[in-house]
Protein backbone atom coordinates (compact mmCIF):
# COMPACT_ATOMS: atom_id res chain seq x y z
CA UNK A 1 0.00 0.00 0.00
CA UNK A 2 1.14 3.14 -1.00
CA UNK A 3 1.96 6.22 1.53
CA UNK A 4 -0.33 9.25 1.62
CA UNK A 5 0.96 12.04 -0.65
CA UNK A 6 0.80 15.91 0.42
CA UNK A 7 0.74 16.50 -3.56
CA UNK A 8 -0.01 14.15 -6.71
CA UNK A 9 2.60 14.64 -8.85
CA UNK A 10 -0.01 14.96 -12.52
CA UNK A 11 -1.07 16.85 -15.25
CA UNK A 12 -1.66 20.48 -13.80
CA UNK A 13 -5.07 21.51 -13.93
CA UNK A 14 -6.93 23.82 -16.51
CA UNK A 15 -7.54 26.35 -13.59
CA UNK A 16 -5.10 26.20 -10.39
CA UNK A 17 -8.42 25.49 -7.91
CA UNK A 18 -10.46 23.54 -10.46
CA UNK A 19 -12.73 21.49 -8.04
CA UNK A 20 -11.21 18.62 -9.79
CA UNK A 21 -7.76 19.34 -8.99
CA UNK A 22 -6.11 16.38 -6.68
CA UNK A 23 -4.70 17.94 -3.17
CA UNK A 24 -3.81 14.39 -1.88
CA UNK A 25 -4.17 10.55 -2.19
CA UNK A 26 -4.85 8.68 0.44
CA UNK A 27 -3.44 5.78 -1.00
CA UNK A 28 -2.42 4.21 -4.86
CA UNK A 29 -5.63 5.81 -6.76
CA UNK A 30 -7.27 6.87 -4.11
CA UNK A 31 -7.10 10.96 -4.77
CA UNK A 32 -9.25 13.67 -2.69
CA UNK A 33 -9.94 17.08 -4.61
CA UNK A 34 -10.16 20.34 -3.90
CA UNK A 35 -13.99 19.46 -4.90
CA UNK A 36 -14.17 17.10 -1.98
CA UNK A 37 -12.12 19.51 0.27
CA UNK A 38 -15.67 22.14 -0.18
CA UNK A 39 -17.66 19.34 1.20
CA UNK A 40 -16.04 18.78 4.58
CA UNK A 41 -14.40 16.74 6.95
CA UNK A 42 -14.67 14.90 10.54
CA UNK A 43 -12.05 13.39 11.62
CA UNK A 44 -12.22 10.84 14.61
CA UNK A 45 -9.36 9.57 16.91
CA UNK A 46 -8.92 8.29 20.35
CA UNK A 47 -5.91 10.10 22.34
CA UNK A 48 -2.45 9.20 20.83
CA UNK A 49 -4.48 7.67 17.96
CA UNK A 50 -2.21 9.96 15.22
CA UNK A 51 -5.02 12.39 13.92
CA UNK A 52 -3.56 15.17 14.50
CA UNK A 53 -0.20 14.60 14.03
CA UNK A 54 -1.75 12.13 10.76
CA UNK A 55 -5.08 12.93 8.37
CA UNK A 56 -5.40 16.27 9.66
CA UNK A 57 -1.50 17.73 8.97
CA UNK A 58 -1.51 15.74 5.65
CA UNK A 59 -5.31 18.22 4.93
CA UNK A 60 -3.67 21.03 6.21
CA UNK A 61 -0.46 20.66 4.32
CA UNK A 62 -2.46 20.11 0.86
CA UNK A 63 -4.27 22.74 1.22
CA UNK A 64 -1.63 24.93 2.16
CA UNK A 65 0.86 24.25 -0.71
CA UNK A 66 -2.61 24.24 -2.78
CA UNK A 67 -3.09 28.44 -2.03
CA UNK A 68 -6.25 28.40 -0.22
CA UNK A 69 -6.58 31.24 2.37
CA UNK A 70 -7.44 29.81 6.35
CA UNK A 71 -8.49 30.42 9.67
CA UNK A 72 -6.94 28.08 12.38
CA UNK A 73 -8.93 27.70 15.79
CA UNK A 74 -6.70 26.51 18.49
CA UNK A 75 -7.99 24.70 22.04
CA UNK A 76 -4.78 23.18 23.23
CA UNK A 77 -1.75 25.39 23.73
CA UNK A 78 0.49 23.93 21.38
CA UNK A 79 -1.61 24.94 18.80
CA UNK A 80 -0.09 28.03 17.52
CA UNK A 81 3.06 26.08 17.33
CA UNK A 82 1.57 23.29 15.26
CA UNK A 83 -0.21 25.57 12.70
CA UNK A 84 2.84 27.71 12.50
CA UNK A 85 5.02 24.40 11.73
CA UNK A 86 2.62 23.79 8.98
CA UNK A 87 2.73 27.37 7.66
CA UNK A 88 6.47 27.21 7.41
CA UNK A 89 6.42 23.87 5.73
CA UNK A 90 4.35 24.90 3.05
CA UNK A 91 6.86 27.96 2.87
CA UNK A 92 3.98 30.62 3.16
CA UNK A 93 5.19 32.50 6.50
CA UNK A 94 4.53 35.48 4.70
CA UNK A 95 1.00 35.28 4.50
CA UNK A 96 0.70 33.99 7.95
CA UNK A 97 -1.32 36.54 10.65
CA UNK A 98 -1.76 35.89 14.45
CA UNK A 99 -5.28 36.95 16.03
CA UNK A 100 -3.89 37.08 19.91
CA UNK A 101 -3.38 39.76 22.73
CA UNK A 102 -0.08 39.81 22.31
CA UNK A 103 -0.26 40.85 18.64
CA UNK A 104 -1.41 43.66 16.63
CA UNK A 105 -4.64 42.42 15.27
CA UNK A 106 -7.94 43.36 16.32
CA UNK A 107 -11.16 43.14 15.00
CA UNK A 108 -14.67 45.23 15.20
CA UNK A 109 -17.84 42.33 14.44
CA UNK A 110 -20.22 45.20 14.65
CA UNK A 111 -18.51 47.40 12.06
CA UNK A 112 -18.16 44.57 9.72
CA UNK A 113 -21.48 43.77 9.90
CA UNK A 114 -22.79 47.32 9.51
CA UNK A 115 -20.58 47.74 6.62
CA UNK A 116 -22.01 45.26 4.34
CA UNK A 117 -25.13 44.92 5.62
CA UNK A 118 -28.03 45.68 2.82
CA UNK A 119 -30.16 47.01 5.38
CA UNK A 120 -30.75 48.27 9.04
CA UNK A 121 -33.33 45.40 9.54
CA UNK A 122 -30.46 42.73 7.56
CA UNK A 123 -28.29 44.15 9.96
CA UNK A 124 -30.65 43.64 13.40
CA UNK A 125 -31.43 40.01 12.48
CA UNK A 126 -27.90 38.86 11.78
CA UNK A 127 -26.85 40.58 15.10
CA UNK A 128 -29.25 38.92 17.05
CA UNK A 129 -28.69 35.57 15.40
CA UNK A 130 -24.94 35.83 16.48
CA UNK A 131 -25.57 37.22 19.96
CA UNK A 132 -27.94 33.78 20.48
CA UNK A 133 -25.25 31.88 19.00
CA UNK A 134 -22.81 33.02 21.91
CA UNK A 135 -25.37 32.16 24.50
CA UNK A 136 -25.24 28.33 23.57
CA UNK A 137 -21.84 28.46 25.18
CA UNK A 138 -23.87 28.97 28.60
CA UNK A 139 -26.80 26.55 28.02
CA UNK A 140 -24.46 23.81 27.24
CA UNK A 141 -24.38 19.90 28.92
CA UNK A 142 -27.93 21.26 31.05
CA UNK A 143 -25.83 24.64 32.36
CA UNK A 144 -28.81 26.29 31.14
CA UNK A 145 -30.23 28.52 34.20
CA UNK A 146 -33.86 28.38 32.33
CA UNK A 147 -34.01 24.48 32.60
CA UNK A 148 -34.29 21.49 30.07
CA UNK A 149 -38.46 21.54 29.52
CA UNK A 150 -38.58 25.39 29.40
CA UNK A 151 -35.15 26.28 27.59
CA UNK A 152 -37.11 26.52 24.06
CA UNK A 153 -39.19 28.90 25.60
CA UNK A 154 -36.78 31.29 27.29
CA UNK A 155 -34.47 31.27 24.25
CA UNK A 156 -37.27 32.32 21.60
CA UNK A 157 -37.98 34.99 24.49
CA UNK A 158 -34.26 36.35 25.06
CA UNK A 159 -33.77 36.43 21.18
CA UNK A 160 -37.23 38.97 20.97
CA UNK A 161 -35.41 40.95 23.20
CA UNK A 162 -31.89 41.24 21.79
CA UNK A 163 -34.18 41.87 18.27
CA UNK A 164 -36.29 44.85 19.45
CA UNK A 165 -33.09 46.34 21.81
CA UNK A 166 -31.38 46.32 18.51
CA UNK A 167 -33.68 47.73 16.54
CA UNK A 168 -34.38 50.52 19.19
CA UNK A 169 -30.27 50.92 19.23
CA UNK A 170 -29.74 50.89 15.74
CA UNK A 171 -32.91 53.96 14.83
CA UNK A 172 -31.62 55.90 17.92
CA UNK A 173 -28.58 57.34 16.16
CA UNK A 174 -26.53 56.20 19.69
CA UNK A 175 -23.18 54.40 18.20
CA UNK A 176 -24.49 50.45 18.00
CA UNK A 177 -21.84 48.79 20.07
CA UNK A 178 -22.30 45.63 22.94
CA UNK A 179 -21.66 47.99 26.09
CA UNK A 180 -24.74 50.42 24.41
CA UNK A 181 -26.76 47.39 23.76
CA UNK A 182 -26.33 46.01 27.56
CA UNK A 183 -26.80 48.87 28.80
CA UNK A 184 -30.27 49.18 27.09
CA UNK A 185 -31.12 45.91 27.86
CA UNK A 186 -30.49 46.19 31.77
CA UNK A 187 -32.69 49.56 31.80
CA UNK A 188 -35.51 48.41 30.40
CA UNK A 189 -38.54 49.53 32.49
CA UNK A 190 -39.34 46.24 34.46
CA UNK A 191 -42.58 47.01 36.61
CA UNK A 192 -46.34 48.69 35.18
CA UNK A 193 -45.65 51.22 37.81
CA UNK A 194 -42.56 52.51 36.25
CA UNK A 195 -44.01 52.81 33.60
CA UNK A 196 -47.24 54.68 34.82
CA UNK A 197 -44.86 56.92 36.58
CA UNK A 198 -42.77 57.88 34.04
CA UNK A 199 -39.29 56.97 35.31
CA UNK A 200 -38.89 54.67 32.38
CA UNK A 201 -38.07 58.26 30.28
CA UNK A 202 -35.08 59.05 32.79
CA UNK A 203 -33.26 55.48 31.84
CA UNK A 204 -30.84 54.87 29.03
CA UNK A 205 -33.52 52.65 27.45
CA UNK A 206 -35.93 55.39 27.42
CA UNK A 207 -33.84 58.21 25.80
CA UNK A 208 -33.00 55.39 23.47
CA UNK A 209 -37.38 55.01 22.40
CA UNK A 210 -37.64 58.48 22.31
CA UNK A 211 -34.59 59.42 19.69
CA UNK A 212 -36.10 56.58 18.17
CA UNK A 213 -39.66 57.60 18.03
CA UNK A 214 -38.40 61.36 16.85
CA UNK A 215 -36.41 59.95 13.50
CA UNK A 216 -37.83 59.56 10.51
CA UNK A 217 -38.40 56.52 8.93
CA UNK A 218 -39.79 53.94 6.29
CA UNK A 219 -43.67 53.50 7.07
CA UNK A 220 -41.96 49.47 7.29
CA UNK A 221 -39.55 51.03 10.34
CA UNK A 222 -42.33 52.85 11.98
CA UNK A 223 -44.28 49.49 11.99
CA UNK A 224 -41.50 47.62 13.41
CA UNK A 225 -40.46 50.18 16.19
CA UNK A 226 -44.41 50.15 17.10
CA UNK A 227 -43.77 46.56 17.79
CA UNK A 228 -40.66 47.53 20.06
CA UNK A 229 -42.36 50.35 21.61
CA UNK A 230 -45.19 48.22 22.71
CA UNK A 231 -42.63 45.62 23.73
CA UNK A 232 -40.78 47.31 26.33
CA UNK A 233 -43.89 49.64 27.35
CA UNK A 234 -46.21 46.44 28.03
CA UNK A 235 -45.38 43.40 27.39
CA UNK A 236 -41.57 42.95 28.55
CA UNK A 237 -43.11 44.78 32.39
CA UNK A 238 -45.88 42.46 32.45
CA UNK A 239 -43.60 39.14 32.72
CA UNK A 240 -43.49 37.59 35.89
CA UNK A 241 -40.02 38.84 37.80
CA UNK A 242 -38.41 35.40 37.25
CA UNK A 243 -39.31 35.51 33.90
CA UNK A 244 -38.14 38.24 32.89
CA UNK A 245 -34.75 37.81 35.16
CA UNK A 246 -33.96 34.85 33.41
CA UNK A 247 -34.64 35.73 30.23
CA UNK A 248 -32.41 38.75 30.76
CA UNK A 249 -29.79 36.98 32.30
CA UNK A 250 -29.67 34.93 29.19
CA UNK A 251 -29.01 37.40 27.04
CA UNK A 252 -26.51 39.91 29.37
CA UNK A 253 -24.47 36.73 30.03
CA UNK A 254 -23.22 37.25 26.52
CA UNK A 255 -23.29 40.79 25.93
CA UNK A 256 -21.41 40.96 29.14
CA UNK A 257 -18.32 38.84 28.31
CA UNK A 258 -18.25 40.36 24.84
CA UNK A 259 -18.35 43.66 26.53
CA UNK A 260 -14.97 43.12 28.69
CA UNK A 261 -11.47 42.86 28.63
CA UNK A 262 -10.24 40.43 26.30
CA UNK A 263 -12.75 40.10 23.96
CA UNK A 264 -14.04 43.93 23.65
CA UNK A 265 -10.29 44.54 22.84
CA UNK A 266 -10.46 41.57 20.20
CA UNK A 267 -13.84 41.67 18.67
CA UNK A 268 -14.84 46.01 19.36
CA UNK A 269 -11.86 47.59 18.76
CA UNK A 270 -12.05 50.79 17.30
CA UNK A 271 -9.24 50.36 15.21
CA UNK A 272 -9.27 47.06 13.37
CA UNK A 273 -6.97 45.73 10.93
CA UNK A 274 -8.39 42.77 10.28
CA UNK A 275 -10.97 41.47 8.13
CA UNK A 276 -12.11 37.91 6.72
CA UNK A 277 -11.59 39.04 3.05
CA UNK A 278 -8.12 38.69 3.70
CA UNK A 279 -8.51 34.87 3.42
CA UNK A 280 -9.99 35.53 0.08
CA UNK A 281 -6.07 36.99 -0.65
CA UNK A 282 -4.19 33.98 0.49
CA UNK A 283 -3.72 35.54 4.23
CA UNK A 284 -3.64 32.43 6.52
CA UNK A 285 -5.11 33.65 10.32
CA UNK A 286 -3.98 31.74 13.21
CA UNK A 287 -7.02 32.19 16.45
CA UNK A 288 -4.95 32.17 19.20
CA UNK A 289 -7.01 31.53 22.02
CA UNK A 290 -7.04 28.35 22.98
CA UNK A 291 -9.85 27.32 24.76
CA UNK A 292 -8.11 25.36 27.61
CA UNK A 293 -6.36 28.14 28.64
CA UNK A 294 -8.36 31.31 27.85
CA UNK A 295 -11.73 28.91 28.85
CA UNK A 296 -15.03 30.11 28.26
CA UNK A 297 -13.58 33.76 26.67
CA UNK A 298 -11.20 31.54 24.41
CA UNK A 299 -14.49 29.93 22.95
CA UNK A 300 -16.48 33.29 22.47
CA UNK A 301 -13.66 34.83 20.73
CA UNK A 302 -13.33 32.22 18.12
CA UNK A 303 -16.86 31.39 18.25
CA UNK A 304 -17.75 34.90 17.30
CA UNK A 305 -15.21 35.16 14.57
CA UNK A 306 -15.89 31.49 13.01
CA UNK A 307 -19.39 32.85 12.65
CA UNK A 308 -18.12 36.38 10.81
CA UNK A 309 -15.95 34.37 8.78
CA UNK A 310 -18.72 32.18 7.75
CA UNK A 311 -21.17 34.61 6.49
CA UNK A 312 -18.24 36.81 4.74
CA UNK A 313 -18.10 33.23 2.85
CA UNK A 314 -21.64 33.00 2.17
CA UNK A 315 -21.98 36.38 0.79
CA UNK A 316 -18.74 36.79 -1.36
CA UNK A 317 -18.97 36.46 -5.10
CA UNK A 318 -16.79 33.40 -6.11
CA UNK A 319 -16.66 34.00 -10.16
CA UNK A 320 -14.57 37.02 -8.91
CA UNK A 321 -12.26 35.22 -6.31
CA UNK A 322 -12.09 31.83 -6.81
CA UNK A 323 -9.22 31.18 -4.20
CA UNK A 324 -10.54 28.34 -2.06
CA UNK A 325 -10.72 29.10 2.09
CA UNK A 326 -10.64 26.83 5.26
CA UNK A 327 -12.02 26.51 8.58
CA UNK A 328 -10.14 24.29 10.49
CA UNK A 329 -10.09 22.93 14.33
CA UNK A 330 -9.18 20.22 16.28
CA UNK A 331 -10.80 19.26 19.11
CA UNK A 332 -14.03 21.21 17.66
CA UNK A 333 -16.21 19.71 19.86
CA UNK A 334 -15.14 22.91 22.33
CA UNK A 335 -16.09 25.48 19.16
CA UNK A 336 -19.06 24.09 17.24
CA UNK A 337 -22.13 25.49 17.41
CA UNK A 338 -25.44 25.26 15.66
CA UNK A 339 -24.77 27.45 12.90
CA UNK A 340 -22.23 25.23 12.00
CA UNK A 341 -24.79 22.63 10.42
CA UNK A 342 -26.21 25.46 8.53
CA UNK A 343 -23.57 26.76 7.40
CA UNK A 344 -21.91 23.64 6.47
CA UNK A 345 -25.11 23.06 4.02
CA UNK A 346 -24.07 25.71 1.50
CA UNK A 347 -20.01 25.52 1.96
CA UNK A 348 -19.54 23.80 -1.13
CA UNK A 349 -20.66 26.76 -3.00
CA UNK A 350 -18.94 29.20 -1.43
CA UNK A 351 -15.30 27.48 -1.62
CA UNK A 352 -14.85 26.75 1.81
CA UNK A 353 -13.05 23.64 3.74
CA UNK A 354 -14.68 22.80 6.76
CA UNK A 355 -12.05 20.37 8.63
CA UNK A 356 -12.89 19.41 11.74
CA UNK A 357 -11.27 16.65 14.22
CA UNK A 358 -12.92 15.38 17.90
CA UNK A 359 -12.28 12.05 19.76
CA UNK A 360 -15.50 10.30 19.24
CA UNK A 361 -19.24 10.75 18.72
CA UNK A 362 -19.63 10.50 22.48
CA UNK A 363 -17.77 13.67 23.32
CA UNK A 364 -19.25 15.81 20.52
CA UNK A 365 -22.67 14.52 21.56
CA UNK A 366 -21.78 15.82 25.38
CA UNK A 367 -20.18 18.78 24.70
CA UNK A 368 -23.36 19.84 22.38
CA UNK A 369 -25.55 19.31 25.46
CA UNK A 370 -25.80 15.86 25.99
CA UNK A 371 -28.41 13.00 24.51
CA UNK A 372 -30.78 15.99 23.57
CA UNK A 373 -28.09 17.19 21.42
CA UNK A 374 -27.71 13.77 19.06
CA UNK A 375 -29.92 14.94 16.18
CA UNK A 376 -27.97 18.14 15.73
CA UNK A 377 -24.92 16.54 16.13
CA UNK A 378 -25.65 13.79 13.36
CA UNK A 379 -27.63 16.41 11.32
CA UNK A 380 -23.54 18.40 11.05
CA UNK A 381 -22.08 15.28 10.54
CA UNK A 382 -24.50 14.07 7.61
CA UNK A 383 -23.42 17.24 5.96
CA UNK A 384 -19.44 16.44 6.26
CA UNK A 385 -18.76 13.89 3.27
CA UNK A 386 -15.86 13.00 4.50
CA UNK A 387 -15.22 11.30 7.45
CA UNK A 388 -11.91 10.20 8.85
CA UNK A 389 -11.27 7.13 11.70
CA UNK A 390 -8.18 7.01 12.90
CA UNK A 391 -7.59 4.03 16.56
CA UNK A 392 -10.74 4.16 17.78
CA UNK A 393 -12.25 2.69 21.88
CA UNK A 394 -15.80 4.68 21.89
CA UNK A 395 -17.97 1.92 21.81
CA UNK A 396 -20.60 4.98 19.92
CA UNK A 397 -18.02 6.05 17.07
CA UNK A 398 -17.30 2.19 16.22
CA UNK A 399 -20.91 1.71 15.64
CA UNK A 400 -21.67 5.11 13.71
CA UNK A 401 -19.02 4.03 11.55
CA UNK A 402 -19.96 0.44 10.88
CA UNK A 403 -23.50 1.58 10.41
CA UNK A 404 -22.13 4.53 8.12
CA UNK A 405 -20.27 1.75 5.90
CA UNK A 406 -23.00 -0.87 6.34
CA UNK A 407 -23.14 -4.48 6.04
CA UNK A 408 -22.05 -6.71 3.01
CA UNK A 409 -22.88 -9.96 2.07
CA UNK A 410 -20.51 -12.52 3.06
CA UNK A 411 -19.81 -16.30 2.58
CA UNK A 412 -19.82 -18.43 5.75
CA UNK A 413 -18.55 -21.90 5.56
CA UNK A 414 -20.05 -24.11 8.63
CA UNK A 415 -20.20 -27.79 9.82
CA UNK A 416 -20.77 -30.11 12.56
CA UNK A 417 -20.84 -33.94 13.87
CA UNK A 418 -22.61 -35.91 16.06
CA UNK A 419 -21.61 -38.11 18.09
CA UNK A 420 -22.45 -41.62 19.72
CA UNK A 421 -22.10 -42.28 23.02
CA UNK A 422 -18.74 -43.75 22.15
CA UNK A 423 -16.81 -40.33 22.09
CA UNK A 424 -13.48 -42.12 21.22
CA UNK A 425 -14.87 -43.07 18.10
CA UNK A 426 -13.36 -40.55 15.36
CA UNK A 427 -10.01 -41.51 16.50
CA UNK A 428 -10.58 -45.27 15.32
CA UNK A 429 -11.69 -43.94 12.08
CA UNK A 430 -15.87 -45.13 12.74
CA UNK A 431 -18.16 -42.64 10.85
CA UNK A 432 -20.00 -40.37 13.56
CA UNK A 433 -22.14 -38.63 11.36
CA UNK A 434 -20.39 -35.14 9.72
CA UNK A 435 -21.67 -32.56 7.56
CA UNK A 436 -20.37 -29.54 5.98
CA UNK A 437 -21.66 -26.73 4.21
CA UNK A 438 -21.92 -22.74 3.30
CA UNK A 439 -24.01 -20.37 4.00
CA UNK A 440 -24.67 -16.48 3.70
CA UNK A 441 -25.40 -13.69 5.60
CA UNK A 442 -25.13 -9.85 5.93
CA UNK A 443 -22.37 -8.62 8.13
CA UNK A 444 -20.93 -5.54 9.31
CA UNK A 445 -17.77 -4.78 6.44
CA UNK A 446 -15.77 -3.10 9.48
CA UNK A 447 -15.75 -5.30 12.23
CA UNK A 448 -14.62 -3.45 16.01
CA UNK A 449 -11.37 -4.66 15.39
CA UNK A 450 -10.42 -3.13 12.57
CA UNK A 451 -10.94 0.21 13.85
CA UNK A 452 -9.80 -0.23 17.94
CA UNK A 453 -6.76 -2.62 15.84
CA UNK A 454 -5.61 0.75 13.73
CA UNK A 455 -2.03 1.90 13.88
CA UNK A 456 -1.77 4.76 15.97
CA UNK A 457 1.73 6.09 14.89
CA UNK A 458 4.44 7.12 16.81
CA UNK A 459 8.49 5.99 16.87
CA UNK A 460 10.10 4.02 15.10
CA UNK A 461 7.59 4.46 11.85
CA UNK A 462 5.85 7.29 12.40
CA UNK A 463 2.90 6.14 10.40
CA UNK A 464 -0.74 5.97 11.08
CA UNK A 465 -3.63 4.09 10.26
CA UNK A 466 -7.16 5.40 9.28
CA UNK A 467 -10.68 4.49 7.56
CA UNK A 468 -11.05 7.12 5.38
CA UNK A 469 -15.26 7.10 4.25
CA UNK A 470 -16.36 9.60 1.98
CA UNK A 471 -20.13 9.09 0.75
CA UNK A 472 -20.95 8.75 -3.02
CA UNK A 473 -17.77 7.54 -4.35
CA UNK A 474 -15.95 4.19 -4.89
CA UNK A 475 -12.61 3.90 -3.76
CA UNK A 476 -10.29 1.32 -6.05
CA UNK A 477 -11.35 -1.48 -3.68
CA UNK A 478 -14.61 -0.81 -4.86
CA UNK A 479 -16.09 0.45 -1.51
CA UNK A 480 -16.67 3.48 -0.04
CA UNK A 481 -14.41 3.76 2.44
CA UNK A 482 -10.46 2.54 2.26
CA UNK A 483 -7.75 1.74 4.70
CA UNK A 484 -4.79 4.59 4.57
CA UNK A 485 -1.58 4.71 5.93
CA UNK A 486 -0.38 7.98 6.73
CA UNK A 487 2.87 9.11 7.62
CA UNK A 488 2.84 11.44 10.47
CA UNK A 489 4.31 14.83 10.78
CA UNK A 490 7.11 15.19 13.00
CA UNK A 491 6.99 18.11 15.22
CA UNK A 492 9.74 20.81 15.37
CA UNK A 493 11.77 20.85 18.33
Amino acid sequence: MIRLLSRRKSKPALDRWDPSATLLEWTAGAPWSIGDSFMGVMGFGSTGSGKTSGSMAAISLAMLRAGYGGLYLTVKPEDRQTYTDHVRAAGRLDDLMVFSPDHLLRYNFIADEMAHAKSPAGLIENLTALIMTTTELAERGGRSSSGGDNERYFRLESSRLARNALLVLVFSGEPVTLPNLHRLIVSAPRSIEQIQSGEWRNTFCGECLEKTDAAEKLPSQRADFDLALSYFLHEWPALSSRTRSVVQSTLTSATDMLSRGAARDMLSSPKPNVSPSMMYEGKIIIADFPVLVYREIGQLVQIVLKLMWQRAHARRDTTKNARPTFIMADEAQMLLVEEDQRFQAIARSTRTACIFATQSVSGLVEALGGPSAEPKVHSLLTNLQTRICHQQTDVRTVEYMQQLIGRSRQLVMNGNQDRDANWLAPLFGVDTGQSSGFSESWEHELQAADINGLARGGPPHCVTEAIVYQGGRAFPNGHTWIRARIPQEPRRA
